[in-house]
């Protein structure tokens, strides 16, 4: 099982690059399942929407603009969990419903950071990945990284693929509160 992050504390000058995937829509109301081939595309195609708008945005301070194109933090998170459940007929907090929310997170997640890996395999990895803040190397930030609790819970492939070719993204996912 795969744990996604609440809440996102921000760094001094970070900023909010939030997004959500509408879960009402990736359902296929004939069969009342859960397309996971459409999930994973939506998944994939914003990733890179908010990591181009990281590029994109206008900052109004130098700090802002250093802290968000040296983390590319973004936080895909998702809305429509409740209808998604409905439309696949499973009650809310039961054995069925639980499993299949664990699915969709985890399709999520592991999307969001293939996704990621695959950005930095063309464009490069999220600069503090290897240089601090203060210019000082980031020694084995990538190692630190993957050994970090939350990616230990990860597929191999992900932790081998950052510590080859970094990831684009510090932050990738975040369910925004209520």
């Amino acid at each position: 099982m795969v744990t996604i992050k609440l809440e996102q504390p921000l760094a001094p000058f970070s900023v909010c690059n939030l997004a959500a995937i509408n879960l009402a829509n990736m359902v296929n109301k004939e069969t009342h399942t859960v397309d996971f081939e459409k999930l994973r595309n939506v998944v994939e195609v914003g990733v890179r929407l908010q990591d181009n708008v990281i590029d994109a945005t206008p900052y109004f301070l130098p700090e802002n603009e250093k802290q968000a194109l040296g983390e590319r933090r973004v936080g895909l998170g998702v809305m429509g969990l409740a209808d998604l459940l409905i439309y696949c007929e499973k009650e809310y907090g039961s054995k069925e419903g639980n499993e299949l929310v664990d699915k969709v997170f985890e399709t999520i997640a592991t999307t969001a950071y293939r996704a990621s890996i695959e950005i930095a395999k063309e464009k490069g990895s999220f600069p503090f990945l290897d240089v601090l803040p203060n210019g000082e190397p980031n020694v084995n930030g990538r190692e630190k990284l993957v050994q970090s609790g939350y990616l230990q819970s990860m597929p191999e492939d992900i932790r081998e693929g950052i510590l080859q070719h970094g990831i684009r993204n510090s932050h990738l996912l975040t369910v925004a509160p209520k």
